[in-house]
């Protein structure tokens, strides 16, 4: 009977080592991350970046809010095309994909930039990433415009 409890108690402790060191691993990587971010913070270039893509991505989806709301049809040309005219139909729901794929690519941008902090080129990359997230943007905002010029003019 002593034994079986001995086993019991020699059991719960495996296991609570065993939660103690992923409680611990969890914290540990938490950590990694915010001081990831922080360091991408602390830059003047990156909050005026990160700045301007929120500005893209509120005027983007200011764009297919309104586009959406304008609609009166079944149906949204996504894709016109001079040599052969209209590629591309769809729901109209389907305007709100362009604002998401600016946002997913922001993301992306963000995190590959908060994995390589630790790069001896930080700052170049910081150009270099959210740059080209706030150019995607601007690009995005005037897809948007010509999905509006194409169904509404």
């Amino acid at each position: 009977m002593l034994a079986c409890i001995f086993t019991g108690i020699r059991r719960y402790l495996y296991i609570f080592m065993v939660y103690s060191n992923f409680y611990a691993r969890f914290y540990t990587v938490l950590d990694k991350i915010k001081r990831s971010f922080q360091a991408i913070f602390r830059l003047t270039s990156s909050r005026i970046y990160l700045g301007l893509i929120v500005f893209w991505q509120v005027i983007a989806w200011f764009q297919a809010w309104f586009i959406h709301r304008s609609l009166s049809g079944d149906i949204i040309v996504l894709h016109y095309n001079v040599d052969f005219g209209i590629d591309l139909v769809a729901n109209p729901s389907q305007v709100y994909f362009y604002p998401l794929l600016g946002l997913a690519v922001a993301l992306a941008n963000l995190i590959i930039l908060a994995s390589l902090r630790k790069e001896n080129n930080f700052k170049i990359l910081v150009h270099y990433l959210l740059g080209a997230a706030n150019i995607f943007g601007a690009f995005l905002c005037i897809a948007l415009l010509a999905v509006y010029l194409i169904n509404f003019r």
